[in-house]
């Protein structure tokens, strides 16, 4: 999977971007308990060698405690870099994931993820690819307290809201306190489906009011691209991603 992509998409100076991660899940085998991936009882020691060079630090997730039999796509081991540090790996049975902070570039985050799954496909030479998704997310300044909808219209290029007269015909009051907008779309090349999750948080630091944007691609089986062409999957569903963001951001003075 050796192979380079350019990006030509403008840098940012003060990106939104909070996280981005690869998501990969391949089949696991079943018994009559239920799920069982054989292969990751040696998976995870001949794994933690391959990549111990660049992630040293090893943490054990409260998911080891789950059976795998009851659901094995719940990640079971973390490697860093550094302590608390970005980028990540987690494995657990048919699963890997790639987690990026917000020190991130395309070029960064293709290169990480090629990396990654280039250990993971020589270690399991027979993986069945099941789900491939690639998931930003961002976070934005909330300005607008007394209307979200108001922010999302005049800074996302997103027009919601519900009548004012449901308002009067109630005692509801025309505030939303809390909210959160998802829908899913078809996507024809690279075959797949994008979602866009709006929803409201608070940045931890200082308690201020977010607006958080879920920004995911994702392909299933029948719809993924052979093993060896996974790498242009990401690209491609990377560029899916950022055509729909920057042109959403354009109105918002972010730069």
């Amino acid at each position: 999977m050796e192979k380079s992509h350019s990006y030509n998409h403008e840098v940012l100076k003060n990106p939104p971007i909070i996280e981005a991660l690869l998501e990969i899940k391949w089949k696991v085998g079943q018994n009559r308990n239920g799920f069982i991936d054989e292969a990751f009882k040696f998976f995870p020691g001949l794994f933690s060698e391959k990549i111990r060079e660049s992630y040293p630090i090893i943490e054990s997730l409260d998911h080891l405690k789950v059976p795998d039999e009851i659901n094995p796509y719940l990640p079971r081991f973390r490697f860093r870099k550094t302590n608390e540090g970005y980028p990540l790996v987690q494995i657990g049975p048919g699963i890997l994931t790639v987690n990026l902070d917000k020190d991130f570039s395309q070029e960064k985050f293709f290169k990480t993820c090629v990396e990654v799954l280039d250990v993971l496909f020589n270690l399991l030479h027979d993986l069945r690819v099941i789900e491939l998704s690639i998931h930003y997310i961002d976070a934005f300044d909330f300005t607008f307290e007394s209307d979200p909808f108001k922010f999302l219209d005049e800074k996302l290029q997103t027009h919601f809201n519900f009548s004012p007269q449901l308002f009067e015909v109630t005692e509801i009051k025309p505030i939303a306190v809390k909210f959160s907008l998802m829908a899913s779309y078809r996507v024809e090349n690279p075959r797949g489906y994008f979602t866009c999750q709006l929803r409201d948080g608070i940045r931890k630091s200082d308690n201020a009011k977010l607006l958080l944007m879920d920004s995911i691609f994702r392909s299933l089986e029948g719809e993924l691209p052979k093993n060896e062409g996974i790498h242009d999957w990401i690209k491609e569903g990377d560029e899916v991603i950022h055509k729909w963001f920057y042109k959403m951001i354009e109105k918002s003075g972010i730069s």
